[in-house]
């Protein structure tokens, strides 16, 4: 856990910086140590990220707020970060370097900054581009200024390229940072592990066999058995293990390295930001992401289509701009604190008056969007079969007509053997 410092003792604090006492903070214009810059919902809800710097002089404060909307823009438009913005409180504390810039030990740059941050030395079999502090103590001191932290994230203030996460998150600010951005986040929020094929990558760890036990991590496997692989219901039948032809772009199986190795391990897809930051999540990565930050949105906040509004505020005396829209969509199973489906079963999805007749076309598909099972509109309901897979998450989808109106409390059903 952070310490926490209530605003008296921080002023306390800081008073003594001089005698080493503390980092040196910026104060705000209203009297406070760090800034709300998204969000401000409760901090037992949301999932908190402090923002700090490091390598930020006091006429650079300015640029580094700058950077922290770099960051948040990152967020908006890097997917699933976009799709669940509601999950996050951003703050900011302004930390103040005597020097601009961060240690390049490499090259022998040294510059005195507040957080001690730096590059790796590959000498010691640190990768150059991996970011760190070496007082992690004052970065876990200037993140407490802020109400609560569930991930720190530090901005280097330098232009190479480069990143690392783990208890702590590092950025440098090169040019096209948003990628370190999503990426390294995805490390701390998802537990997400690099697919790099190498550490070093300096050609001194390249054609690394993998020889340890299963990875922990979700996005990496040494499991070659279809039925055995940890994102086996996501992989298409007809799909080879291993994995070797990407066609159409996307295919979801068994891609060989990972974890910094090359050989004997393997990631779901060909490309994805845990090997590539210029890249989507891929679809393993992506579900474990929207898993986790679901959590810290109320069910409403999660509503995005007709059907959720609905549910959540009651039928608007005028049309919400996407009332028109002719595709619904929610979780199987269709409540709010339902826990995901836990048995290899045929169910059924049963959906008894839509309202109209006829019309409608029913699907279920996966976390991936592949479509699992379809079904036709019977007289005035619906019903589709499928069989679930231990752990995996389903939608049901309804396409309709644009001159329909289906009825505001459809009651989806989940039959197992015919009975609720």
């Amino acid at each position: 856990m952070i310490r926490r410092l209530p605003i008296a003792g921080i002023v306390t604090v800081l008073a003594a910086s001089a005698a080493g006492a503390a980092v040196n903070v910026q104060q705000q214009p209203d009297g406070q140590f760090f800034t709300a810059v998204r969000g401000g919902g409760a901090t037992a809800l949301r999932y908190d990220i402090v923002i700090v710097g490091d390598g930020f002089t006091a006429a650079e404060q300015d640029a580094f707020d700058d950077r922290v909307e770099d960051v948040v823009a990152a967020l908006e438009a890097r997917a699933p970060y976009s799709d669940r913005m509601c999950a996050f409180n951003i703050w900011r504390v302004n930390v103040v370097s005597q020097e601009s810039g961060v240690d390049h030990p490499k090259d022998g740059v040294s510059k005195n900054t507040e957080l001690d941050v730096r590059y790796g030395v590959p000498a010691n079999g640190e990768a150059e581009r991996c970011i760190t502090s070496d007082s992690p103590a004052k970065v876990y001191e200037a993140a407490a200024f802020a109400p609560e932290a569930d991930a720190i994230f530090v901005l280097a203030n330098d232009s190479q390229w480069g990143g690392c996460a783990g208890d702590l998150v590092f950025s440098s600010i090169a040019p096209g940072f948003a990628g370190i951005v999503t990426h390294e986040l995805g490390h701390k929020i998802g537990d997400l592990a690099d697919e790099y094929t190498c550490y070093i990558c300096d050609g001194s760890d390249s054609n690394v066999s993998y020889t340890g036990p299963e990875p922990a991590k979700p996005n990496c496997t040494i499991e070659t058995t279809r039925a055995d692989v940890k994102w086996g219901d996501l992989i298409d039948p007809a799909t080879p293990l291993p994995t070797t032809v990407d066609s159409p772009p996307g295919v979801v199986g068994l891609w060989e390295g990972c974890q910094y190795a090359a050989q004997d391990i393997y990631r779901p897809q060909a490309a994805c930001q845990m090997s590539a930051t210029g890249s989507p999540f891929c679809a393993v990565c992506n579900r474990e992401m929207r898993f986790a930050l679901g959590a810290h949105c109320t069910p409403c906040e999660r509503a995005d289509t007709p059907l959720d509004w609905l549910l959540c505020h009651g039928l608007p005396h005028t049309r919400p701009p996407w009332w028109e829209i002719l595709h619904l969509r929610w979780p199987i199973p269709p409540c709010l604190s339902c826990p995901p489906l836990d048995f290899r079963d045929p169910l059924e999805i049963v959906i008894r008056d839509l309202g109209i007749e006829g019309g409608v076309t029913a699907r279920v598909v996966d976390d991936g969007g592949k479509v699992l099972a379809t079904a036709k509109q019977e007289g005035r309901g619906v019903r589709i079969a499928f069989t679930a897979t231990r752990g995996a998450s389903y939608w049901l989808e309804l396409d309709y007509p644009r001159a329909t109106r289906l009825e505001a409390a459809l009651q989806p059903e989940v039959l197992r053997q015919g009975q609720r």
